[in-house]
């Protein structure tokens, strides 16, 4: 009995979590659904978009995540340290807009000391850095958030460009009305997908602390 739990429980959490990312995955695609039957103020997929607002949400919970694990596993503090704070200047450029309400170019001085304060804090933390960093890249949380990094800054950027929307619908200015907007559909529903990837490799990385920690301290 024993033999055959050592085999079947970890295809049943595999299971669990299939069906769990699944339904983030479909959560988004009816946010992208809802948005495209909407007008916002900025117009469809604009910034006050539930598209905009749950691609903000996922990049801030993967700041606090990657924090929360590294204050439960001190052997990870440094690490940690840099992936929460990249993720947290990742969430205030996405928030620039709301920020240029302020001053103009508030949101740079934000990313600065963003930065900063990661910076010192993945120094205090220096010793618990270099190692975690190597196991990370062995994980296979670390492929899902580099394919939701790519994706995000490579895939969307390029897929988003006005120029080959503008071959596709066959106009030769996008305006500001419907083609804008199919062309916003487009760009903003990769991004998402991106972060939802990011927002999953955190999911695993996490899950992969809890389990290590909790071996270690039964054993």
């Amino acid at each position: 009995m024993q033999f055959e739990r050592q085999y079947t429980q970890p295809i049943l959490y595999a299971i669990y979590r299939l069906l769990f990312y699944a339904a983030i995955l479909y959560g988004i695609s009816e946010l992208i659904y809802l948005d495209s039957a909407g007008m916002g103020a900025t117009g469809k997929f604009g910034e006050d978009s539930y598209t905009e607002w749950t691609q903000e949400i996922m990049i801030l919970l993967a700041s606090v995540l990657y924090f929360i694990i590294g204050r439960y596993d001190r052997t990870i503090t440094g690490f940690t340290g840099m992936l929460s704070g990249m993720a947290l200047m990742a969430f205030i450029r996405e928030f620039n807009n709301y920020f240029h309400t302020w001053f103009r170019g508030a949101w740079q001085m934000f990313v600065l000391v963003a930065l900063i304060l990661t910076i010192i804090y993945v120094y205090r933390n220096r010793d618990t850095f270099i190692k975690p960093f190597y196991d990370y890249l062995k994980l296979p949380a670390f492929g899902v958030t580099m394919s939701g990094f790519v994706s995000l800054m490579v895939f969307s950027r390029l897929f988003g460009r006005g120029r080959m929307w503008r071959n596709i619908l066959e106009v030769d200015d996008l305006g500001e009305g419907r083609y804008r907007w199919v062309k916003n559909a487009a760009e903003e529903g990769t991004e998402l997908l991106g972060y939802a990837l990011i927002f999953i490799g955190t999911l695993e990385y996490c899950w992969y602390i809890w389990n290590k920690r909790k071996r270690e301290i039964t054993q």
